[in-house]
Order: structure tokens, then sequence, then C-alpha cells
């Protein structure tokens, strides 16, 4: 499909060249990502669909590129597919021309024609304005983000005109205790007994990526370059409670990341015992602080508040991170653009 300039759109096909063009394309414009990534989040992801678009000149070049991640999502009862919208760029030689438009709207015919109900995503600042009012996206507000401060070096930082002394603070833990493992199993593949804590979980759940067996594995164990521990709390055979939590050195420092945290009806007791002891591997790790997604509304809200953590207002945000959703079917705008109906946590995001 030939546009202007003698560039042409097409679909990304499930091959390695595709893979090598958007490797090239990302890395040229300082966004660097391992080929063996791109394969597991492209064509290793768990609904084994591709869904973007490039823009590519007459010699091979990439263009521009608008990709999302297919996803089985829970919307209002029902799992159906959906799509992420992950990686939008268009090449520093070539833009200004609309491509990013143009190739968003050629992925949401696609999609709307393949059964897709919805695309949602994390804009960032930059590219928030074309999502919200050249794409038609409505703004839910800005990604949930909780902190836990975990050294007192990490809080100095923060403290404005201080920060330039942080160096003089002490740097001591503000997380005391060691983890509680009796009872707590960890685990490096996840089996039916996931499906069925998500399902008791989500049961009030209006949308939600569906964290099934086969998901939490694909993104949890399966995803290249990192380690995640993966805690849960069993009784009598069922789960009651499942962790997840990982380290990694981002953002200037060494920052922990709850990744999930889900409990059984009536478990919220089990799901704090295990957020309390991450914390305390997070420590163990020398962790500066601890963050996570949860909205105010969700199930595990309370056990977040009562672990420490506390939410950052929109201009305290380090990395300022829209939250927004296009429905791409009618019948479903009204649930889909209501955030409260939301269920999301920092599995939803394609960064960590």
């Amino acid at each position: 499909m030939p546009v202007a300039g003698g560039l042409d759109v097409r679909a990304m096909a499930p091959q390695v060249g595709d893979l090598d063009l958007l490797a090239r394309c990302l890395s040229n414009n300082g966004l660097p990502r391992e080929r063996q990534h791109l394969q597991w989040q492209y064509l290793d992801n768990p609904t084994r669909r591709l869904l973007a678009d490039f823009a590519v000149t007459p010699h091979g070049q990439l263009a521009a590129v608008y990709a999302t991640l297919p996803l089985m999502m829970r919307i209002g009862g029902r799992v159906e597919l959906a799509a992420q919208s992950v990686d939008t760029l268009t090449d520093a030689a070539f833009r200004g021309r609309g491509l990013f438009v143009r190739l968003a709207n050629t992925t949401y015919e696609r999609a709307t024609s393949d059964g897709f109900r919805l695309v949602y995503g994390f804009p960032n600042q930059r590219s928030a304005h074309g999502f919200f009012h050249r794409l038609a996206w409505r703004n839910l507000g800005h990604a949930p983000l909780l902190i836990r401060p975990l050294r007192t070096r990490f809080l100095a930082r923060q403290m404005g005109p201080l920060a330039k002394h942080a160096g003089l603070v002490p740097d001591l833990s503000l997380h005391w205790g060691r983890p509680r493992n009796l009872g707590v199993e960890l685990v490096e593949r996840f089996d039916d007994r996931f499906t069925e804590l998500w399902h008791r979980f989500a049961s009030g759940t209006g949308i939600a990526i569906e964290r099934d067996a086969r998901y939490l594995d694909w993104r949890l164990s399966r995803r290249p370059g990192d380690t995640y521990e993966n805690a849960v709390i069993a009784r009598n055979g069922r789960l009651s409670a499942f962790v997840s939590h990982g380290v990694k050195q981002k953002h200037g420092g060494r920052v922990g990341y709850v990744m999930e945290s889900l409990h059984a009806p009536g478990e919220q007791a089990a799901v704090q015992t295990l957020l309390r002891r991450a914390l305390a591997r997070m420590t163990e790790a020398r962790a500066d602080v601890a963050l996570a997604w949860c909205m105010p509304h969700a199930p595990t809200y309370p056990a977040f508040r009562r672990a420490g953590f506390l939410p950052v207002p929109w201009r305290f945000l380090p990395i300022q991170l829209h939250f927004g959703v296009r429905a791409l079917v009618p019948g479903i705008a009204d649930m889909v653009q209501d955030q409260k109906n939301w269920y999301v946590s920092y599995l939803d995001s394609d960064t960590v």
C-alpha cells in the first residue's frame, strides 16, 4: 500500500527478516532491543498472533512502525482478543509525514476485522498527544504507581535542594525484618493452580489481561534477560496468594518491582505476608526503592498500603506515563472508558 514519498505500508511478517528490520530501526533511534526479546514478544506470545505495521522504503529501510502485543483479555466477563500498543516509532529521517497516524489506523482496521475488541496502553508524555487527539483514545489518567522507599539515601536524593547533599546521608535500610518463608513455596513454572487462583481473584474484575497459567509462564518465566522470584502460599492444594517481584538497575539506582500480587477471596493476610517477604528480599538485594502498579479499587490495594506503599502524585512521577484505551467495536466504549473497571499491574508494562 504505497504512501507519499515512495514508502510502502505493509503488515509485519512473522519471520526473522522483519525482526531484524525492527531491531535495526529501534537501535538506530536510540532504543536498542535484543532480537531474542523481539522474538519472545512478537512471535512467541501466548496468542501466537502478530499485529504490527511497517512503512518501508524502496531500499528496504524501515521508516516507521506501529506495533501492538495481542493478548487475551477479560472484558465484561468474557475472554476476548485485545491489543496493547507497545512499540511506536518513526525513524528520525522520516518524521513529519503523518506515518504514526497512518500506521496506527491501518493496524486498528486490521485488528477490528480480526475480532480484536480494544487497544490500550501507556503513552509517555511525548506520544500522548498523538494517541488522545489524533487516534481517538480515551485518557484514563496515569499509570497507577505506588512507591515504598527502602533506603535512606534514596529518600535524601528526592529532597529537592537538599538532594546534592544526599551523599552525606548514611545509606541505611528502611525495611526491617527477615523474609518469612514458613508456608511459602517458590515456583519457576506455572500450572493450573494459577489459572484457578486468577479466576477466583478476577470474578469481579471488568477488564484485565487474562492472567492464566499460560500467560504467567510466558511473562514471568520466559522473558529473555529477566529473572523474577515467584512466591505462593497454598492451603489444601489450592493457592491462597501469589506475589512476583524482581530487582533491576534502573533510574540511577536499584529498583524492586512488584510484578503481580493475587489472592483468593478472604486471603488478604496471605498476600500481605508475601508482599512483606518481597520487600525483605528486595532489601537483601540492596534495592533503593520498591515500585508497584495498583489502582485504589483493586482488591490488593489495602495490602500494599499496609506494607508501606504510597501513591505517587502525577507531578512527582519519575516517568510520566498516561493510561489510555480505544474501543474497536461498538457497545463496549462506556465500560472500557471507565478506569474503575480495569485491573492492571506491572505485568501490563512492557519495560520491566
